[in-house]
């Protein structure tokens, strides 16, 4: 399973100096030029440090975030309330991002969700949504879906 979601439109970032390139999210690292798939750095609304994610630049117009990726079964996704919050496994292959940053990306603006689908034999199918965001953890970090 891959889930991701993308910002359908790029919102511009101020306070940062020209010379540097911050992103809040894949889909501003794509609008400015980068499209090679791979861990990018993100700069979240109300952090002071940078968040690894894994940014998909192919699929369906790039630009996506993804917050699950299940492949070979090599990551145990039998976990705890804390590990789903704060994530784990390894963004370049099998790995939860984890809630609390969703949760937070999603708070920046209005974002799509994209669910793929992949049996052994490699068939596919996918489902998007137009509007997704996930509540805080006092909320149990509830998904809204539209």
């Amino acid at each position: 399973f891959d889930f991701s979601f993308s910002l359908p439109l790029c919102l511009s970032l101020t306070g940062f100096s020209s010379n540097e390139q911050h992103f809040r999210d894949c889909a501003e690292a794509y609008k400015s030029g980068h499209n090679t798939s791979g861990v990018y750095h993100i700069y979240i609304r109300d952090m002071t440090e940078p968040t690894k994610v894994f940014c998909d630049m192919v699929t369906s117009g790039g630009g996506w975030t993804v917050f699950q990726r299940r492949a070979n079964g090599n990551v145990n996704f039998q976990k705890g309330w804390k590990d789903y919050k704060l994530g784990f496994g390894d963004l370049s292959e099998e790995h939860w991002l984890g809630n609390e940053a969703v949760h937070l990306i999603t708070s920046q603006a209005q974002y799509s969700l994209r669910v793929e689908l992949k049996d052994w034999e490699e068939n596919g199918a996918y489902a998007l949504y137009d509007k997704f965001q996930l509540a805080g953890e006092k909320q149990q970090y509830r998904y809204h879906l539209c």
